[in-house]
């Protein structure tokens, strides 16, 4: 019985006590937000992986002390909403600047500056396909390709039906962003060096088009004006098209 008394007595005690707390941390609380101490920052409300797309769903805003704000904390979600995340952030954790970074951004790679839905496909080039080096990364670009193809057609005299082989141009791609030259990501401000492959951006159809070309036939940039980001339907040409 006496030993029951004493467990009630002490958990008496440590329930006034943990009220006792609770209250002091309300009244702090209550201190600084009158005097104007507290400001809101950004928290990772889960998990950020390393590169993902900061959205306005992994954000919660909570009030701290002001002398509890890390340096660079983000406190506007303008400043975090569609950047990417350098490295982990963890439930809890404050977001701050430096654990940020944009598309153009040179320490993220090549991954980070590829939009959603596309895709960065490499295309081996020699001097001429790449302009004489004159390529510059952010360059907008389209592809051609010529190819040899065979046609049947039927001779007027015999009727009979022959093969033809017969060679074509297409521009299969259009205004396609220069993402990398070489292993290069960032424009050269001058001394270009020659350029071995071409990294373009271009959907996943378009990445299909570029592998095949680059087997069956040869490839060919032609530079675009940044203010022209036209697509132009542009039929196939043959020899014939060089008759004038």
């Amino acid at each position: 019985m006496k030993n029951k008394l004493i467990l009630l007595v002490a958990i008496l005690f440590g329930c006034v006590s943990a009220f006792g707390i609770f209250q002091y941390m309300r009244t702090m609380e209550a201190t600084y937000q009158l005097s104007g101490d507290y400001t809101q920052v950004a928290t990772a409300k889960q998990v950020i992986t390393a590169r993902s797309i900061i959205h306005g769903s992994m954000l919660e805003f909570i009030e701290v002390p002001v002398e509890y704000v890390m340096a660079d904390a983000i406190m506007d979600p303008a400043d975090a909403v569609g950047k990417m995340a350098r490295g982990d952030i963890f439930p809890g954790e404050q977001i701050m600047t430096q654990k940020l970074m944009t598309r153009e951004d040179q320490t993220g790679g090549l991954a980070v500056r590829i939009d959603e839905g596309k895709r960065a496909v490499a295309i081996p080039v020699g001097l001429v396909s790449s302009l004489h080096g004159l390529l510059n990364v952010n360059d907008q670009v389209d592809v051609l390709v010529t190819f040899g193809y065979e046609e049947e057609t039927t001779e007027a005299e015999t009727g009979r039906r022959v093969e033809k082989q017969l060679v074509g141009t297409s521009t299969i791609i259009h205004n396609a962003p220069v993402l990398a030259i070489n292993n290069r990501i960032h424009s050269a401000s001058e001394g270009n060096q020659e350029a071995n492959t071409v990294t373009i951006m271009v959907g996943p159809e378009e990445a299909q088009l570029i592998a095949l070309a680059i087997q069956q036939g040869s490839i060919q940039f032609t530079l675009r004006s940044p203010e022209d980001d036209a697509e132009t339907v542009i039929p196939m040409v043959g020899i014939d098209g060089l008759k004038r």
